[in-house]
């Protein structure tokens, strides 16, 4: 006798067509869900790539050994803890104590970030939250290798000795000594696709005799010297 197909049996095109259509499904399925895994992990090594690119900006723009015909300024580095690191959220920048035989050495610190506007912060919040007592405060205007600037300035009180500082902050070409000016121009400058990179730039003297005048003359001497390689130099990778 010769066998017959069920009539509720699907033939084996059918068949065939049924089991395509699911592995068509599960491929889809498994394409949607790889595809934002890989696009993930591209962007985490394009982002990391461009982590370790920027990372060191701040210590190519400005020199460890400075020759101010013929008199040279040498440094030495100083490292941040790792609890800094934490709060800057930086790993860019540059905190070397520079002298050049003359005088008191002035330390510099450069935090650099090119489009985190976390990574600076005011300098009287952090000094304050250190222990240090600001005694006084106050902005000077200087003219440095034909630039105008504003320097704010900090006079320091900690365990019996006192410290000068002065620092400003950049913003793709643009200087300011206020940090909510240069955070408002950050964000503007990102919104508009300008050179949006942002830097904290601060001086330091210690004052062993309570001189302001002779602090403030020191820390201007290192400030020549720096200050063309922090405009022309300390700037956002293109």
């Amino acid at each position: 006798m010769s066998g017959h197909m069920n009539d509720d049996e699907p033939s084996a095109p059918v068949q065939d067509r049924a089991s395509l259509t699911a592995l068509r499904r599960r491929s889809l399925l498994l394409a949607g869900i790889m595809a934002p895994a890989i696009l993930l992990t591209v962007l985490l090594v394009v982002g990391q790539s461009r982590a370790m690119q920027v990372s060191d900006v701040a210590a190519k723009a400005i020199p460890a050994v400075i020759d101010d015909h013929g008199r040279f300024w040498t440094s030495s580095t100083n490292t941040f803890s790792d609890a800094e690191m934490d709060i800057l959220e930086t790993h860019d920048y540059v905190n070397r104590t520079y002298s050049d035989g003359q005088g008191q050495p002035v330390e510099l610190c450069v935090i650099f970030s090119e489009d985190n506007r976390k990574g600076t912060h005011p300098p009287d919040v952090c000094l304050e939250g250190g222990g240090r007592r600001i005694m006084q405060k106050m902005d000077r205007d200087v003219t440095v290798a034909g630039t105008a600037l504003t320097l704010r300035e900090l006079v320091t009180s900690y365990e019996g000795h006192s410290t000068y500082f002065a620092y400003f902050y950049k913003c793709g070409s643009s200087f300011t000594p206020s940090f909510y000016s240069q955070q408002a121009m950050i964000v503007w400058y990102g919104l508009t696709r300008q050179n949006a990179g942002g830097a904290l730039i601060r001086y330091s003297v210690d004052m062993p005799d309570g001189n302001l005048d002779a602090a403030r003359r020191r820390v201007d001497q290192l400030l020549d010297v720096t200050f063309p390689a922090i405009r022309d130099r300390l700037n956002a990778l293109q």
